[in-house]
């Protein structure tokens, strides 16, 4: 006879998985409700920003019907060794889920936002682990059950790793000789200023980089402006001061403004290279009367996905497992060397550079917040109505951002000179320096 504590635990575990399954094909067909927009529906439900694309999403609403049926046969006491293991690996699933939520119900992981928070806490941990403990005492037996320590322990490691371990922060590397600082509400921020005649140009460091890499383009435009190279918040040296700060384009740009107006520039030409280039196209587009021009290169802001190491930087845990276990010297070289296609050009003065600021740890942290906050959509709807003339500059090699996104910035920007640079990566302004700074002197004139 079946046993009927089994039979009701089944169907409730049954129910559960329907209606995970049901809620999957209602995304599939684009709606997002009860969340207004795609990404704000992932960072809900999920806590990091992925698609919910058809191709995507119908393939996990059939896993979850599919589940469903088989745990209602093993309620019944049917479907043999394959409805067994689906309650097997349900109840590991929900047990490990549940475990991952208890240690984010206590503030640890950051950049989901508070409605994951509060979801997590109210409504998936106490499911996860109510219906994960039902499973484990109703539908397995003892031997299964004594098999669930191994999955469980697995993500406790990975959760501890994530969480626990800090890589070592290189702090005997110090900023150059010629560094200045100036402090404001948002951060005290390191910059290099070179030149006292002709225009400002603020040059913003690329993102996970600082103020070195604008090094060759520095002593070529301060024969005729003003050059100001400077370290936004979770970049380089520069120390943060306002804890609340967002680490998406609203707080990018805030920290922006907060140096201009700590420096006194009212009006500058703007530039930045990847992450910096689209937080420099922000700030033109929302604060159109302090930039004259703009030079983008090899830059974020189309809402486009990113390579595949970066997309997993926006999923909670992976995001902070890939940071802590990437902080290694030997990782830092071997991710420069992808951004250039001269490998002479990748000196041990630039490996150090490019590896030591990044292990500080807010910087550390910075990546994967900022990976998960940057919504490119703005920008990229924005473009048509971007008024300053602006530089597109891109290295025909780029393995990060792909070379044929320079094109689609020429036809959404109204004014625009756009030029790809053959045998040039992704780091143009270290990779192929000359003929950057040539194009910028040109542009800037």
């Amino acid at each position: 006879m079946v046993d009927i504590s089994r039979q009701q635990a089944g169907r409730a575990l049954a129910a559960l998985f329907a209606v995970d399954g049901l809620a999957h094909l209602y995304w599939a067909t684009g709606l997002t409700w009860p969340a207004p927009d795609e990404r704000a529906l992932s960072l809900a439900v999920l806590g990091g920003v992925v698609s919910f694309a058809p191709r995507l999403v119908l393939p996990l609403a059939l896993l979850g019907l599919t589940t469903a049926a088989l745990l209602l046969a093993r309620a019944d006491g049917r479907g043999g060794r394959l409805a067994a293991a689906a309650a097997w690996t349900v109840t590991a699933g929900l047990l490990a889920r549940g475990l991952l939520g208890l240690i984010w119900s206590f503030g640890v992981g950051d950049g989901a936002g508070p409605a994951f928070h509060w979801l997590n806490l109210t409504l998936y941990t106490p499911l996860c682990l109510g219906f994960g403990w039902l499973a484990a005492t109703r539908l397995l037996g003892p031997l299964p059950r004594k098999l669930l320590a191994l999955p469980l322990a697995v993500v406790a490691l990975l959760a501890g790793t994530a969480y626990a371990y800090q890589p070592a922060e290189q702090r005997g590397y110090a900023a150059p000789a010629d560094s200045r600082w100036v402090e404001t509400p948002v951060a005290r921020f390191h910059y290099v200023q070179r030149g006292s005649g002709g225009s400002p140009v603020v040059l913003l460091s690329p993102g996970a980089s600082w103020t070195f890499a604008w090094r060759e383009q520095v002593a070529t435009l301060s024969r005729t402006h003003t050059v100001y190279v400077v370290d936004l918040p979770g970049q380089g040296f520069t120390e943060l001061r306002d804890r609340s700060l967002t680490w998406d384009l609203e707080g990018m740009t805030k920290a922006i403004g907060s140096f201009l107006d700590a420096t006194g520039i009212q009006r500058a030409a703007l530039a930045g290279n990847s992450w910096s280039g689209g937080w420099a196209l922000a700030y033109a587009q929302r604060h159109p009367e302090r930039v004259s021009r703009l030079a983008l290169l090899a830059s974020s802001g189309l809402h486009e996905r990113d390579p595949a190491f970066w997309e997993a930087l926006k999923l909670p845990v992976a995001g902070e497992l890939l940071t802590g276990l990437g902080a290694g010297r030997g990782a830092a070289e071997s991710a420069v060397r992808g951004l250039f296609v001269n490998q002479d050009r990748v000196t041990e003065e630039i490996v150090d550079a490019a590896w030591a600021p990044g292990t500080l740890d807010t910087n550390r942290r910075a990546t994967y917040r900022l990976e998960r906050g940057l919504d490119w959509r703005e920008t990229q709807a924005a473009l048509p109505s971007t008024r300053q003339p602006v530089l597109v500059l891109w290295g025909r090699q780029d393995s990060v951002l792909p070379s044929w996104q320079a094109d689609r910035f020429g036809r959404l920007l109204p004014d625009a000179r756009v030029s790809v640079l053959d045998g040039c990566g992704h780091a143009l302004t270290l990779d192929c320096p000359d003929r950057v700074n040539a194009a910028m002197e040109e542009f800037l004139k």
